[in-house]
């Protein structure tokens, strides 16, 4: 069972941006539903490398605006199906931040299996 964590910025409408990114893993891999969980990581704050000469000039550093980080933590179902869950999340994530009105930069996905 993939366990999915997301690395966002706390929004209203999370639950929504885990069920989205949660569907989308299933989806990919072929899985029903409940067995597939999501989780959120809140990330309230994120800044770029070099803000910190920014600070000197403002009270505090500028937030930029913002990655979300999704990571399937899953067994091994070889590349072309973790890339194909890694992809799904990442337009998951993508197309909920569109329809939330949140800024990303960008979503970074990647597959994690266990140790």
């Amino acid at each position: 069972m993939p366990v999915v964590t997301v690395a966002s910025r706390e929004h209203p409408r999370l639950r929504e941006l885990l069920l989205a990114v949660a569907d989308a893993v299933a989806g990919a891999l072929g899985l029903g539903a409940g067995q597939v969980i999501a989780l959120a990581t809140p990330a309230p704050l994120s800044v770029t490398s070099g803000d910190a000469a920014s600070a000197a000039e403002a009270s505090e550093p500028r937030p930029s605006g913002g990655w979300a980080v999704v990571t399937v933590h899953g067994s091994d179902r070889g590349e072309p199906a973790t890339t194909r869950a890694c992809d799904a999340a990442a337009r998951a994530a993508a197309d909920w931040s569109r329809s939330a009105g949140v800024e990303f930069e960008g979503v970074w996905c990647e597959w994690q299996r266990p140790r």
